[in-house]
């Protein structure tokens, strides 16, 4: 039995008819013709980015600490949070990064993966205190009384451990978009709406894709202090260790691969989405991404963490050791507020007023 081929409108959904005349198929309903062609490659995309996305990544080779980096490292444990870190041995009394909590167990040093590389700190302890401080004066309505000297001096440098991922991908998206046109004349005004099928196919490169591989550290936080500039990252030595901590991984690669496809499927799809300007709306249809030359290694990013008690509560604070960008959520004041919203209700009240009395005294 033959078969027959029913064609549908790519932007209603309704059945297309041959136009002999016009030798193109229209639709009825919308009023949109497409020549053969055209379906051809509105189908050739449909398939494309409607065939499963595909992620390859390579097995990550574990590297050791050799015994002689071994012995020149300790391990600490907070006996608050539970978090495990690794410093020198030369280190004192010392403050739990992650909950601030002073009470750093010391104990003997148990083999950790070697990072491939790392970035070390750019910012000493002052500078990042003033990194700080500036966020700070960009805060709206901090209290007064919450940059408390003593506090900030609790700010603690720690090698936060990340896993880093390389790799080619290629991707096909298709969007809808629409264009806006508007005219009027002495009856009506008239707003005429033309819709499109866009098809985006390309390929991008990524290199050191950060995942961040410790429970402990706040994955917002860390995603808010990026970027950092790798061209400034070294083979790793545990002389850059010295006087700051370094926490062990404990979210292992396999765990981060998720991760890491949902940042390059985000990544592509905002570079492809950045090519679409000219449309008044424009709305992913679908897509499908292809990875190829995965790479993944194991790397250090410098970070210092203060945590601030106030009134109660934690406020913890990420600041790139590298680079200065401070995340966190600030404290408000009450007070401050109530006195800045009084303040502009009573200027919009004073013009509102003065505007009344002009337009009484001339109309």
């Amino acid at each position: 039995m033959d078969t027959v081929q029913n064609y549908k409108c790519p932007c209603c959904g309704a059945p297309l008819a041959f136009d002999g005349r016009e030798q193109n198929l229209k639709c009825n309903s919308c009023g949109n013709e497409f020549s053969a062609d055209t379906l051809e490659q509105v189908d050739s995309s449909d398939s494309k980015t409607g065939s499963e996305s595909k992620f390859d990544w390579t097995h990550y080779e574990e590297r050791h600490f050799e015994p002689a980096d071994s012995d020149t490292l300790v391990s600490y444990t907070c006996s608050s949070c539970g978090a495990e870190i690794t410093g020198d041995g030369a280190m004192g009394a010392a403050v739990c990064p992650y909950c601030g909590n002073s009470a750093i167990i010391k104990s003997q040093f148990e083999g950790a993966l070697m990072p491939d590389y790392l970035i070390p700190f750019k910012l000493d302890k002052r500078a990042a205190e003033d990194a700080f401080k500036r966020a700070c004066g960009n805060a709206p309505f901090l209290p007064d009384e919450f940059m408390d000297k003593n506090k900030i001096d609790e700010m603690t440098g720690i090698y936060i451990p990340f896993w880093m991922f390389d790799c080619d991908c290629s991707a096909a998206v298709s969007y809808s978009a629409k264009r806006l046109f508007s005219w009027c004349d002495n009856q009506y005004n008239y707003v005429r709406t033309d819709h499109y099928r866009l098809f985006r196919e390309g390929s991008v490169a990524f290199e050191n894709i950060p995942v961040d591989a410790s429970k402990k550290a706040d994955d917002t936080y860390m995603e808010s202090i990026e970027p950092y500039d790798y061209s400034e990252a070294v083979d790793f030595k545990t002389a850059y260790l010295s006087g700051f901590f370094a926490d062990k991984y404990d979210v292992s690669v396999e765990d981060s691969i998720e991760r890491a496809n949902a940042r390059v499927k985000n990544s592509t799809e905002a570079a492809f989405m950045s090519t679409t300007d000219g449309y008044a709306a424009v709305v992913p249809t679908g897509s499908s991404l292809s990875t190829s030359n995965g790479k993944i290694r194991y790397s250090l990013l410098p970070v210092w963490m203060l945590n601030i008690k106030y009134n109660g509560q934690i406020y913890k604070y990420a600041i790139n050791g590298q680079t200065g960008k401070v995340a966190g959520e600030y404290p408000v004041s009450k007070s401050k507020r109530n006195k800045y919203f009084a303040k502009v209700f009573g200027i919009g009240l004073a013009v509102m007023l003065c505007a009344i009395w002009v337009y009484t005294k001339f109309m």
